[in-house]
């Protein structure tokens, strides 16, 4: 609750940086900044530590990101009915803090009690949220792990072998603006072919494979004048490249072909800016997960989702990744709540993963 309270949206991470080092010093353990360049917007920073661990042995890696989705500032989380949840319209922030506390906590309690366990690092990132910036663009040449652990998901017990590829698709519109009471050349209305065009677009989870989102549609121009310009941006997430190759073509075919018939030029610009990942490949980690599950009395279930997660940077660097999941029920919205029974049962997870792992 400490850490939900401590407000950091995207972009605006710098006051729970600062919070996590305080925590960390607290604790004994080391860390250093990792600033980032200008392909990050952000007035954070990440960071690394390190937990020392039993000697010879090789550490791996938990990954966690410190920002939050909105609206999450200023946050005032409270408990009822056994839930943690948050006040008035803010998000609670648990997709992301939640982790972070239980595997904090998880390592106290081993080092209080003196319980042998590997060494581990503690990668935070920043901008998760808005595309992964933090874990793109972060300095891994200090990370010693092979092996890495992210909990970004929202069912406990479901572990996660494959997360999409991500589509980012900008459809600029060209048309003729006009004064709106000229007959003898009319104006080309580029805000009305987005819309024709956005019509045709089948949005929502498609199916098991496929995911559209059209998210903004932008078009300014005076009440009296025909917008002659217009734009809209959507997402696409899928599995298979086959997929994604046909909903590309399906879409750019829709908005040059309603753009041609309209008489507006059309601007189609496509960019896959996450690739899908495959973490089934990891199979000696999965094994020892699913003791490590059993232990715990908890079903390991292998699952995939739509989300994307900072595992697809790591695990396409080299370092073997295995996503997680952590009950988080209404994630993303002023809603959001954690139930503290879940919470004990996190924590003994977390406390075998560092020991056994």
């Amino acid at each position: 609750m400490r850490y939900a309270d401590c407000a950091s949206e995207s972009h605006k991470e710098k006051a729970f940086c600062e919070y996590m080092e305080k925590e960390l010093e607290g604790m004994g353990i080391p860390f250093e900044r990792q600033h980032l360049g200008n392909e990050v917007i952000t007035n954070g920073w990440n960071i690394l530590a390190k937990v020392p661990g039993e000697a010879g042995k090789k550490p791996f890696l938990f990954v966690f990101h410190l920002d939050t989705a909105t609206p999450g500032n200023p946050v005032k989380s409270y408990i009822e009915n056994g839930r943690i949840q948050s006040r008035d319209n803010s998000v609670l922030g648990a997709d992301g803090k939640l982790a972070i506390a239980v595997v904090l906590e998880a390592v106290s309690r081993l080092q209080e009690a003196g319980q042998p366990h590997r060494p581990v690092e503690l990668l935070f990132t920043v901008c998760q949220e808005l595309g992964l910036y933090g874990s793109r663009y972060a300095d891994y040449s200090k990370i010693e792990s092979e092996e890495a652990l992210v909990i970004d998901h929202y069912i406990t017990g479901e572990v996660l072998i494959r997360t999409p590829a991500r589509v980012k698709v900008n459809v600029e519109l060209i048309g003729r603006s006009a004064h709106v009471i000229r007959n003898e050349e009319p104006g080309i209305n580029a805000l009305k072919t987005a819309v024709e065009i956005i019509r045709q677009i089948p949005t929502g989870r498609i199916n098991e494979n496929l995911s559209i989102n059209v998210y903004d549609l932008v078009a300014l121009s005076p009440s009296n004048v025909v917008p002659k310009y217009a734009r809209f941006d959507m997402e696409i997430r899928c599995f298979g490249d086959h997929v994604r190759e046909e909903i590309c073509k399906t879409l750019r075919h829709i908005a040059e072909h309603t753009s041609l018939e309209a008489g507006c030029k059309c601007k189609y610009k496509e960019e896959q800016d996450v690739p899908e990942a495959d973490f089934s490949r990891n199979t000696e980690m999965l094994n020892r997960l699913e003791g490590i599950y059993k232990k715990t009395k908890i079903p390991m279930i292998k699952a995939r989702s739509f989300g994307v997660l900072d595992a697809t940077w790591t695990d396409r660097l080299g370092i073997r990744t295995i996503p997680l999941g952590f009950n988080i029920y209404h994630s993303h919205s002023a809603r959001e709540y954690v139930v503290l029974e879940d919470v004990k049962k996190m924590l003994e997870l977390a406390e075998n993963i560092i020991r056994y792992f």
